[in-house]
């Protein structure tokens, strides 16, 4: 396993963009004393990493997000001595096309409403961008051929916006499922159509991370507590592990839906200084429920070049 920072094009050649796990990276600071942002890519199949600087003018506080051969990267936050928090959000976007990488990143059209933080994620050319806090913008749509932005169809008044889990996308249905953590309400918003349905009116929390599997709702919840949700048939399944969890994975742990019926657990260990993650297979069991099975007895872990401090 290894490190590779290279900034070569060539690199993602010999990959589809779903092969690559992104994460944002702070690097040492300088000789100038200051900290720099990086694009963190994990290549799950070689074990290998790859770091693309960022847009000096996006610092921190922003999302990033992929739409086939392009990484756009949303949002931030700037020093405001004028505001009595001494910072202000900001609604810039950049670009890099994985392709020309040489090109770097270009500030492409900016959002409607500043914000950092958000909650991001692309459907079908288009990227959705939701306030993951409490605010009077929730959400808005960049149409990437268009160019273009526009506001999010607003969810029924019912919903408690005050704070949302991560979004998930359901693409077989193209929809979007939405869950507000106070009102423990699961909505789902009909990108096609513009339109929000109420799934659920109590339902479980989730944290960073949720991912779908053959029609089923895969959610995860520290102290490896995986729930399933069967979004057919609208209940919640009960899950058997056929090993047992071969390490304690600490709190902010991600879910990675690989496809063929596996998912990635995968975290920071900032001790080790690497990415670490635990590979299982899931499938439905002859009496309804999931099964779940490890793929390996420890951790698979990616380690990070010495120049990072932070994730």
């Amino acid at each position: 396993m290894s490190s590779d920072t290279s900034d070569s094009s060539s690199y993602f050649d010999r990959r589809e963009p779903d092969e690559l796990i992104r994460a944002l990276v702070e690097k040492w600071q300088g000789t100038d004393g200051e900290k720099t942002l990086g694009l963190h890519f994990i290549d799950r199949e070689s074990n290998k990493v790859f770091i693309k600087a960022m847009p000096s003018d996006a610092p921190s506080n922003s999302t990033a997000v992929s739409c086939g051969n392009h990484v756009y990267v949303i949002g931030r936050i700037c020093e405001n001595d004028a505001n009595p928090s001494g910072k202000d959000d900001v609604n810039d976007v950049f670009q890099l096309d994985l392709k020309d990488l040489e090109h770097g990143w270009r500030k492409t059209t900016s959002m409607l409403f500043p914000r950092s933080f958000p909650h991001v994620l692309a459907a079908e050319g288009k990227i959705y961008v939701f306030e993951c806090m409490d605010s009077e913008y929730f959400g808005e749509v960049y149409d990437i051929s268009g160019d273009i932005w526009e506001p999010l169809s607003p969810p029924p008044e019912a919903i408690d916006i005050s704070v949302l889990c991560v979004p998930v996308l359901d693409s077989s249905r193209s929809r979007i499922l939405v869950h507000c953590y106070a009102s423990g309400t699961l909505y789902a918003y009909y990108y096609d159509r513009k339109s929000w349905v109420c799934l659920e009116k109590k339902f479980c929390s989730w944290f960073d991370s949720a991912a779908i599997v053959d029609d089923v709702l895969y959610t995860y919840i520290y102290n490896c507590s995986l729930e399933a949700y069967n979004l057919l048939d609208k209940k919640h399944l009960p899950i058997k592990w056929s090993s047992e969890f071969p390490v304690v994975e600490p709190p902010g742990s991600t879910l990675y839906r690989l496809g063929n019926g596996k998912l990635i657990l995968g975290w920071v260990n900032n001790l080790h200084r690497g990415f670490e993650c635990i590979r299982f297979n899931i499938w439905c069991n002859e009496q309804g429920g999931i099964h779940a099975a490890v793929e390996h007895q420890s951790a698979i872990t990616v380690p990070y070049p010495e120049d990072i401090s932070g994730i």
